[in-house]
């Protein structure tokens, strides 16, 4: 025990974040962990919006630049291993299309319809 451990362990916050902040891409620093976790917890991850319209880590890859899904699903495909690609937009037509071009066994994960979604229920709109 006093030798330590292989593991490392990091702690977060929970925080609130407001719907225009996370819908202008303003909070994603605060929400890049929780997407890490929802891959995984493997590997690197990705903390900040990729400037060339999409990212790929480990275990798991974004896109915020939809007219970048070629690129971004090739390089899933040529990655492996890739669990979960998230895809920023709020065109369900445009999200199922990315969805449909990526390889067999990677789950879409269309940002941030769930979390606006859920704000929009509690609000009773």
């Amino acid at each position: 025990m006093a030798e330590g451990f292989e593991e490392n362990a990091e702690f977060f916050t929970l925080t609130y974040e407001t719907p225009v902040a996370v819908s202008h891409n303003r909070a994603f620093e605060r929400i890049a962990p929780l997407l890490w976790m929802r891959a995984g917890s493997e590997g690197k991850r990705i903390n900040e919006l990729p400037a060339n319209g999409w990212a790929v880590a480990g275990t798991y890859g974004l896109l915020t630049d939809l007219d970048m899904a070629g690129p971004f699903c090739a390089a899933v495909a040529a990655q492996g291993g890739i669990r979960v690609a998230f895809i920023v937009t709020d065109d369900e037509r445009r999200f199922q299309a990315v969805a449909k071009q990526l390889p067999k066994g990677v789950d879409a994960v269309r940002l941030y319809e769930s979390y606006l979604t859920n704000f929009r229920f509690s609000m009773g709109r």
